[in-house]
């Protein structure tokens, strides 16, 4: 029995269980049960979470920009639930979010920005907080769409988190990863039922603001070079690529998925490059 203890205990602590199969595995599960409601979509935190429960643990003090990021990934669904329960929501509360979260990169991050001299904390601060806005406000585009937002959740997890690792950054490896196993059980779960499952603000959202403070994070806290973030851009950007509805849905999934996947790589090589030069 001790053996037993020893070896699941051992599973649970290897890096590849904790950013990817036991995400994963929470996300279905989560995804199964809540698939004829309209919150099907909090399987992506449930991902996060899981990964977060098995690595750091939920500590919030000292309130460290790492762990502001994780007290957002955590409140974030809330606010997409309350967003999905208005009746008829204004395409104005999309550019809302869009613009609270870029000023939200600004504050999980302020500790950092602001340890750089001379105009430096200015420049990154509107610099994040850009590519926060626009990365929200792209990936809220396709929230009606839960292929497409599966799609981009899956290429910009897996962009996110390689990216991070090249850059010296195991924390938003695992966190990136976790997301795109999550965007993954929910693609998943659409082509077993063969239905689209809208993400809406609950699912878009999480997506969108997880994903821009890992690649700010490993911005400022790792060394991912400034120009992988435009590129980021692209994932969702590939996901919105025309795809016939003539297509079985699993084809749909399949194809979005794979343009998905090929603009994380744009991204994920700028880190490469960056992580040779530094080494050479």
């Amino acid at each position: 029995m001790t053996s037993w203890r020893a070896g699941g205990v051992q599973l649970l602590n290897h890096p590849a269980v904790q950013g990817g199969v036991a995400p994963l595995a929470v996300a279905l599960v989560i995804a199964t049960l809540l698939a004829r409601t309209r919150f099907a979509w909090l399987a992506i935190v449930g991902g996060y979470a899981t990964m977060i429960a098995l690595t750091t643990g939920f500590q919030f003090s000292p309130l460290t920009a790492s762990r502001k990021i994780l007290l957002m990934g955590l409140i974030v669904p809330v606010v997409g639930i309350a967003a999905d329960l208005i009746p008829r929501p204004s395409r104005a509360i999309a550019a809302v979010f869009a613009l609270a979260a870029g000023l939200a990169s600004i504050w999980a991050l302020a500790s950092v920005l602001w340890q750089q001299e001379g105009s430096a904390p200015y420049v990154a601060a509107a610099g994040v907080a850009v590519f926060g806005f626009v990365l929200t406000a792209l990936v809220l585009a396709l929230r009606d769409d839960g292929l497409r937002t599966g799609a981009a959740g899956l290429g910009l997890g897996l962009a996110t988190g390689v990216a991070a690792v090249l850059s010296a950054s195991i924390g938003f490896l695992l966190a990136g990863i976790a997301v795109a196993a999550a965007a993954g059980a929910l693609l998943l779960m659409q082509v077993i039922l063969s239905r689209n499952i809208a993400a809406r603000f609950t699912g878009a959202l999480s997506i969108a603001i997880l994903t821009s403070l890992f690649a700010a994070g490993s911005l400022m806290l790792a060394q991912l070079p400034w120009y992988a973030l435009p590129l980021l851009l692209l994932v969702p950007l590939a996901a919105m690529l025309p795809v016939s509805k003539r297509l079985p849905l699993i084809a749909r999934a399949a194809l979005l998925g794979f343009c998905a996947l090929v603009a994380a790589i744009f991204p994920i090589a700028a880190a490469w490059y960056a992580a040779r030069g530094s080494f050479s």
